[in-house]
Formats: C-alpha cells, sequence, structure tokens
C-alpha cells in the first residue's frame, strides 16, 4: 500500500544530535554508500526524491547575510551540481526562531534547477524542485542546511530514468506533495545536542 509508505518516520541525524521526520519511504543512503562526515543524505530511488542534511560553516555575512542565507544555499547547490539552469521562484525570508534556543534563524526558498545526475550530459538533464532550509546557529558559526531535491521532469535519457516509477512520481513529485513533504520535515527538524557543534 503505497500510502503507508510516506507516513513520517523520526529518523536520528548524526549520531542522534539531531532528528527529523521523513517519509518512511526514504532509505539512508548511508548504507549504500559512503556519506561525508557532515551529511546525512536519504533518497527514494522510485521517485528520485532525496533529503540532505548538511552541516556547513557559516559563510561571510557579505556573502550570506542571515535574511538570504537560504538563498545563498540554493544556488551553491545550483553550483555544485553543474546546473545549467536555476530560477528561484520564492524566497520569503522567514527568520522564524527554532527551539528555545534564541541564536538559530530559519530561512526557506525554492525554485528550479535543471541538472544532470552523476556524469549526464545537458542534453539529459532533468528538472529538479530545489527546496532548502537553512537554520543558522548563530553563537557556533554553522548553517544546518536541509536540502530537499524532487524532479518535475526525468530526462528518458538519464541515468535514473530506469529506475524511477511512474505512479510514484505521480503521487509524490508534484508541487502539492512535495512541498508538504518538505514542510513536515524541516517543521519536525529539531537539535537535540549542541556540543557536536564543538
Amino acid at each position: 500500500n503505497n500510502n503507508n509508505s510516506n507516513t513520517m518516520t523520526k529518523r536520528e541525524l548524526f549520531g542522534g544530535a539531531m532528528t527529523i521526520a521523513i517519509p518512511q519511504r526514504f532509505m539512508d543512503i548511508s548504507v549504500f554508500r559512503p556519506v561525508p562526515d557532515n551529511q546525512e543524505v536519504f533518497a527514494d530511488a522510485n521517485t528520485d526524491q532525496s533529503f540532505i542534511i548538511e552541516l556547513l560553516e557559516t559563510p561571510s555575512k557579505d556573502e550570506a547575510p542571515d535574511e538570504s542565507a537560504s538563498v545563498f544555499h540554493f544556488n551553491s547547490i545550483a553550483h555544485d551540481n553543474k546546473a545549467s539552469k536555476t530560477e528561484i521562484e520564492s524566497d520569503e525570508p522567514q527568520m522564524s526562531v527554532v527551539g528555545e534556543d534564541n541564536d538559530v534563524q530559519k530561512t526557506v526558498s525554492w525554485g528550479l534547477q535543471e541538472t544532470g545526475k552523476y556524469r549526464d550530459t545537458d542534453e539529459k538533464a532533468n528538472h529538479i524542485r530545489v527546496f532548502v532550509a537553512c537554520y543558522r546557529l548563530q553563537r557556533c558559526s554553522t548553517d544546518v542546511v536541509i536540502s530537499f531535491n524532487s524532479p518535475t521532469m526525468i530526462n528518458p535519457l538519464s541515468s535514473s530514468a530506469k529506475d524511477i516509477d511512474r505512479q510514484s512520481m505521480e503521487m509524490h513529485n508534484d508541487d502539492e506533495s512535495s512541498y508538504d513533504d518538505f514542510h513536515s520535515a524541516t517543521n519536525s527538524f529539531a537539535i537535540k545536542d549542541y556540543s557536536i557543534f564543538g
């Protein structure tokens, strides 16, 4: 039953220092391949969607001001993915405070990126809606960046085309479903242990 696969389940991140609830259908990628120490990666092969939680040193405030931190990270993800086209659809600065710790600021942005998977060239690019939430921990000079990649169009030539399940994509990758999954996940995100930041 496909609906159960979208039940939110709590995952421990970075040895339990943080938690996030994401749909059950997402697998922990570190079981299959090495993942950098500062990242946790969860993916669903049927929809080619993925959640990445990353701990990054806060860039300079000139480069990434607090109120547009998520836009900075959206663009930096586009750059890392060698996106051939990017467009930010929303970057409402959300300066909400997370939890009891008043030096955490959250900003959210999302938009479209056209990017090839792994070594795919531009003509095999997929269209992906990328959602980014940045939790800036002022005292620890750390940006916790949660990105959710949800393909809106998988190029038939793409290396992921053979793995996806069209029915699952229709169910989960539309704008509303992907926004809801991102929103539920980021709202559930909690930092349990600040000592991880040194």
